[in-house]
């Protein structure tokens, strides 16, 4: 490895015909998640570029709906800060409230009852 490579992090590089994205960090966690979700209620793919990194901050780079025949290049690449893609969006990492976890319970109850699962 070359001096000019120990400056460089390990990142993803995500290429389509919509978007060229490098994202990684140098501390924390980066991933590429493919989702397909059917099920009575829902289907759906898409794919979320994100991480968490050492402050405690979720960042996205990408979050969309995938297509039916679409094409992507998902690679493993050394770059430097600056070839690092901006995310789109960032988030402090917040825990949840008892309220908001109540809410989350009484929803999925709902949604199990109306389904006839319980």
């Amino acid at each position: 490895m070359t001096e000019l490579d120990q400056e460089k992090i390990l990142a993803f590089e995500f290429k389509s015909e919509k978007e060229q994205i490098v994202f990684g960090l140098e501390n924390g966690v980066f991933t590429a998640i493919f989702e397909s979700i059917h099920n009575q209620h829902r289907k759906a793919m898409q794919i979320s570029l994100g991480g968490l990194n050492e402050a405690d901050e979720h960042l996205d780079w990408l979050k969309r709906p995938l297509e039916i025949g679409e094409k992507f290049e998902l690679n493993v690449v050394r770059a430097t800060p600056t070839q690092i893609s901006e995310p789109t969006e960032r988030g402090k990492s917040v825990p949840p409230t008892d309220e908001q976890l109540l809410q989350v319970y009484h929803d999925l109850k709902k949604e199990l009852k109306e389904a006839g699962l319980i």
